[in-house]
Parts: C-alpha cells; structure tokens; sequence
C-alpha cells in the first residue's frame, strides 16, 4: 500500500512541475516573440536610414536647385511638387497615387493625437516597394544645414498597427546637404528618457541608431 501512494504522490509532483513548465513557456513566448518583432524593426530602420542617408548625399548636387525653382515659382502644389523631386531620395515613386493611403492615420508613442500644426502632421503619403510607408512634410523653402527644409516619417510596418512614432515610425529631418533622424541633438542619456511609452517617441528615430533598445 505504501509503495502504490508513493507512486501516485510522485505522479501528482510531476504533474504539477509539468503544469509549471507549460505556464512558464506559455508566458515567455509572447514576451520572445515581441522581442523578436521590436529586433527586426530596429534593424530594419538602421537599413533604412542607411540607405535614405547615402541617397541624400548626391541630393543638394543634383536636385537642390529643382527644389529652389518650385518653391520661387509659387505653384498651387509645393509640397506635392517638392514630394516628386525628394520621392527617389527615399526610395518611393510618387507617380503613384496610393488611395488605399486616405484613411491612414498614425500617433505619437504615447497613443496622443499629432496636431495638424506639428512638424509630424501631414497627409501626404506614399509606398516604398517594400510596402514602407514615407509622410512627408514640407517645413520651409528658406533652409540649409541649420534649419530643415522637410520632414520624412517612414513606416516599418506599413498600414499595420501600432502605426505609433517610435514603435514601428521613425523619422527624420531633410537639410540641404544631408539627413538626420529625429532627435539627433540629444545627448545618450536625454534620448533613453525621451524614448519612453509616455513621451511622443520622436527621438526614438536617433536613440535606435546609437543602439538603444525597446
């Protein structure tokens, strides 16, 4: 009698540690997984600005003065217009019309609504081929290597959500002769306290090219 309550006791011990291992596993996955999403994003966003950067360097050689002329001439459409020149320098063709792109709409990190006045705030959209998509901003026609002339924002994750600034939305600033992500004024220790769940996820754009992490 004995030996049978043993056994069914060591049975009942090994159940429970199973139960345990299943709970713990059934935990730690999604936690792996989303570590694995926020990886591939981080990554792909060093790619992409590594790419956008290089292209930006022939930009104030070979079209800067396109975009003087249009914004000289006051057409209707600047920003459109200014879109078209700047489009190949982010990898997008905006001959393209995306209606799909009508009701996409993005946050800041912390969930808050970008005001229509913000330097992030715009509704004009295009795809890159990779099915990213670019927002682009016109800021000024009077600008150099001190004050932007425009404002990109590149979704990772196309139209699927989060759709948040800092989450899978990064950006940055357009000058005449070059490109800077989002924050790049910030000291390491001001963009890691920038780049929180309640903060608008600019600076994340800089604080995941020095090697931050989610």
């Amino acid at each position: 009698m004995r030996l049978r309550f043993r056994k069914a006791f060591n049975m009942v011990e090994i159940s429970i540690v199973m139960l345990l291992i299943v709970i713990t596993v059934l935990v730690c996955i999604p936690a792996i997984v989303n570590n694995t999403k926020e990886a591939k994003i981080i990554s792909s966003w060093k790619k992409t600005f590594t790419e956008v950067d290089s292209n930006f360097e022939m930009f104030s050689i070979n079209d800067y003065e396109t975009v003087e002329t249009i914004c000289k001439s006051g057409v209707g459409e600047t920003e459109r217009e200014i879109f078209k020149v700047l489009g190949p320098y982010l990898n997008v063709d905006t001959s393209l019309k995306p209606d799909n792109l009508k009701t996409y709409k993005y946050k800041f990190l912390n969930g808050a609504q970008i005001p229509k006045n913000s330097k992030y705030f715009t509704k004009l959209f295009a795809y890159q081929e990779n099915g990213n998509i670019v927002a682009f901003k016109l800021l000024s026609c009077r600008c150099g290597d001190s004050e932007p002339c425009a404002t990109a924002l590149i979704d990772l994750n196309g139209k699927k959500h989060p759709n948040r600034i800092g989450k899978d939305i990064f950006g940055i600033n357009i000058y005449k002769h070059k490109v800077e992500a989002f924050g790049s004024e910030l000291s390491n220790t001001e963009l890691a306290s920038e780049c929180r769940k309640n903060n608008n996820g600019t600076a994340c754009s800089e604080y995941y090219l020095r090697g931050g992490k989610f």
